[in-house]
């Protein structure tokens, strides 16, 4: 079993290997009124309050993935204007190794479709991008599996429906 990190030191570490799903989140979600660095620093901020209360039933993995959607999900919510921010531009996020102007595209085309879908269907479909299983889906979003995999559906569709 997994074990959550205790001191900063660990946690930079942790933080560190669970990036590239924080990242992801933050990525989707981010909009010009709640922008990309301000939902990363909540996430992280709720992930340090939330350590205490991780119950080993799933895998860290899993436990973040599911508090970077609901921090994501209640910072939109919540969203009380400012101050004057700029728009996200997907050139800032280095979401590849390889940059070069077809996958630039592809990857704008992408965020593009995924901003057309309900918060709940962007979780839904970022994790089945990220290959977790129907089953991880379910105890992530907290619903039931079947319910996973008719919700997919209907997003896929509504996916290539927009692309017509």
């Amino acid at each position: 079993m997994e074990s959550p990190p205790k001191t900063s030191k660990e946690f930079a570490s942790f933080i560190k290997e669970h990036s590239r799903i924080i990242n992801k989140v933050c990525w989707v979600y981010s909009t010009p009124k709640v922008p990309y660095e301000d939902l990363r620093q909540e996430i992280l901020t709720n992930l340090w309050l939330g350590l205490e209360q991780f119950r080993g039933t799933s895998k860290l993995s899993t436990w973040v993935y599911r508090v970077s959607v609901n921090s994501a999900l209640m910072a939109i919510r919540n969203y009380k204007p400012k101050v004057e921010t700029l728009p996200f531009e997907i050139s800032t996020v280095d979401v590849s190794s390889e940059s070069d102007d077809y996958k630039a595209e592809q990857l704008a085309a992408l965020h593009e479709l995924i901003n057309l879908l309900l918060p709940i269907e962007k979780a839904i479909i970022l994790l089945w991008l990220d290959e977790y299983s129907y089953e991880e889906i379910a105890d992530i979003i907290g619903i039931e599996r079947n319910n996973v995999a008719t919700k997919l559906h209907r997003i896929k569709n509504k996916l290539i429906s927009k692309t017509k």
